[in-house]
């Protein structure tokens, strides 16, 4: 009776030997941190808001709440379309935020350091993501052109 195990090359199991693999599900576990970052930052874009619009409900306009859930809804779809095309995601979040960063830099009378604080952190941190996101959607277009 031979006792012995076999050895991980000889046996059925999911050995793959391709580093860019391995490789893109690294990034993609980057990828995933960036979505919740988005979702995170959307969710906090509900509450200050929610916020400004108790300590503020004398000076309520219809226009700056449209806009503002307009944006939210923005980056929670951003958020979820970032699982399917990576890289164009990162690059309309970044987008949006730049245009909303500028417009509050530019648009309004005071300014909300907090607000701007969590942009630059927001758009450093994607930023930073950003060639992950590439390698990630090329391969999966890659892998879809093959099958």
């Amino acid at each position: 009776m031979d006792s012995k195990k076999d050895t991980p090359e000889n046996s059925i199991s999911d050995y793959i030997d391709d580093n860019e693999y391995y490789q893109v599900r690294k990034d993609k576990e980057q990828i995933e941190n960036v979505t919740w970052a988005i979702y995170i930052f959307a969710v906090l874009g509900v509450l200050f808001y929610a916020i400004y619009l108790i300590m503020n409900s004398e000076n309520f306009s219809w226009v700056n709440l449209v806009i503002n859930l307009l944006a939210i809804t923005g980056y929670f779809c951003l958020g979820a379309y970032c699982n399917h095309k990576p890289f164009t995601a990162i690059i309309a979040t970044l987008s949006l935020l730049a245009f909303f960063f500028f417009a509050e830099i530019f648009l309004t009378e005071s300014i909300n350091l907090r607000g701007i604080a969590i942009k630059i952190i927001l758009i450093v941190y994607i930023s930073m993501r950003l060639e992950a996101a590439k390698r990630v959607q090329d391969y999966e277009n890659k892998q879809t052109k093959i099958q």
